[in-house]
């Protein structure tokens, strides 16, 4: 979610106000326990990139990879909320991880981290966020999942979307556990790198992200506009015609009749990913919201990759 999104879920959380064997087994985990705060002490991000072994799905949120290769899935909070505990977790295919959801709600984003080391970082995708590689932070045109959990004591609604506003890279679904009705349904955007356009109007070309010499990631018409070189052109919002495919502003109406819905990048969205967000206020299409006590199972490559 970008910066504007962010906004739009603090306005709606403001509306919704929002044995004998025992000792042993006690020793060993505590054990484990001390063990896992030295190394977050001593070093946080290799802490942070873990191998998932959950097997099953008890919390609020699950993600599970189905991609043909290790994923690292990110997270970072909205502003003024505790960071997770769980960190960047791997997973490798078929792995899945329950994520620690606290009971008093939580808001933010994750996001797949590919071709990284042993400790999650040196990706070949998904570091937009410190710390970088060495030759710099990367676009951040991951595909997103962004969740807003309420207090589980409150009657406030679970908010969530799959967001390609900045951009994308790998397919994802978000799945309601226990039926689905209303918005509150299952959201999926399974688009292919290949489908990334080549040759964007508003004179943007070539969209897609490259490293090594293959394509990693598929910039928006915003991002394309805004991002510094080489991976964009360091334009700033506010000249034309980028303040009308980033929408900066608080017209509504204005974004949704402007250029950035006749964009290929969002056209191809609305085609293959109707139920995700193309745009910045793309609300109608890509944003949900079910009771409070539902919880959530988030796929990577959900038909496989």
């Amino acid at each position: 979610m970008n910066d504007k999104i962010e906004t739009d879920y603090s306005v709606i959380m403001t509306k919704s106000r929002k044995f004998s064997s025992a000792l042993s087994r006690a020793s060993i985990t505590l054990l484990m326990v001390s063990l896992s705060l030295l190394i977050l002490f001593v070093n946080p991000q290799g802490a942070m990139a873990q191998e998932s072994r959950a097997t099953s799905h008890t919390t609020r949120l699950s993600v599970t990879n189905q991609c043909d290769f290790p994923v690292w899935m990110a997270t970072i909070p909205n502003a003024n909320i505790t960071p997770l505990s769980d960190g960047t977790v791997k997973l490798s295919k078929g792995q899945s991880h329950d994520y620690s959801i606290p009971n008093s709600g939580w808001a933010g984003r994750f996001w797949p981290k590919s071709g990284c080391d042993s400790n999650g970082m040196n990706c070949t995708a998904g570091e937009a966020v410190p710390p970088c590689p060495a030759t710099g932070c990367q676009p951040p045109a991951d595909t997103k999942v962004e969740i807003n959990f309420p207090n589980l004591s409150s009657r406030d609604n679970a908010w969530y979307n799959i967001s390609l506003v900045d951009g994308y890279s790998l397919p994802v679904e978000i799945k309601p556990r226990e039926g689905e009705s209303g918005s509150c349904i299952t959201t999926n955007c399974n688009l292919s790198l290949n489908s990334c356009p080549q040759d964007e109007t508003q004179g943007l070309g070539d969209l897609r992200v490259f490293n090594a010499g293959k394509a990693v990631q598929c910039l928006s018409p915003c991002k394309k506009w805004n991002y510094p070189a080489p991976f964009g052109l360091g334009k700033p919002e506010t000249e034309a015609p980028g303040i009308d495919l980033c929408c900066p502003y608080n017209d509504v109406e204005r974004c949704r009749r402007g250029p950035v819905v006749q964009t290929k990048f969002v056209q191809t969205v609305h085609k293959t990913c109707p139920t995700a967000y193309g745009y910045a206020y793309d609300d109608e299409a890509g944003l949900h919201n079910c009771p409070t006590q539902k919880s959530f199972d988030v796929t990577l490559c959900s038909v496989g990759r």
